[in-house]
């Protein structure tokens, strides 16, 4: 079942996007950068629950499984964009579909204020065929950093 995230929720959606980035990112960031992650952070968990609101969470047997952060572009693109931040599914649901279900019901949300949405990645993440196979179109690059080394994330745009 896909609904708004709540307060509740918080743990879990940390606990999973830090797993995650554990495991994606093993061989992209340094190690001692994702050893200092907490899935248990309370600063994290903190930052989450205040922007509870732009969650939605994938819930399996009452069990979060997987989430989708979203609202308005964070890219300099005009008011017709809106931007996910970030979509991250427990490893044990991964390529189940769950993934283009949060992703449709987010666009779905989004379809009567907004034209287009933007999704970035690193372009060294397994997950550009993913975003490629459900219609993205790469339209840029972005850049951020992380412990002084900067990293490149591909822009995809999808029309609503």
């Amino acid at each position: 079942m896909i609904r708004k995230a709540n307060v509740s929720d918080a743990k879990r959606i940390v606990y999973i996007n830090v797993i995650d980035w554990k495991k994606e990112y093993k061989n992209i960031f340094p190690k001692e950068y994702l050893d200092g992650l907490d899935p248990k952070s309370e600063k994290s968990i903190k930052r989450c629950t205040n922007d509870i609101d732009k969650y939605v969470v994938y819930e399996l047997n009452g069990d979060v499984i997987g989430f989708v952060k979203y609202g308005i572009n964070k890219k300099g693109y005009d008011d017709s964009y809106a931007e996910i931040y970030m979509l991250y599914i427990h490893n044990n649901y991964k390529q189940k579909g769950i993934g283009t279900k949060l992703v449709n019901y987010v666009f779905n949300k989004l379809r009567n204020e907004y034209k287009h949405v933007l999704i970035s990645t690193l372009k060294a993440n397994s997950a550009n065929v993913f975003y490629k196979k459900i219609g993205g179109k790469k339209v840029g690059e972005s850049k951020f950093t992380i412990k002084d080394k900067v990293y490149l994330e591909n822009v995809y745009v999808y029309d609503l």
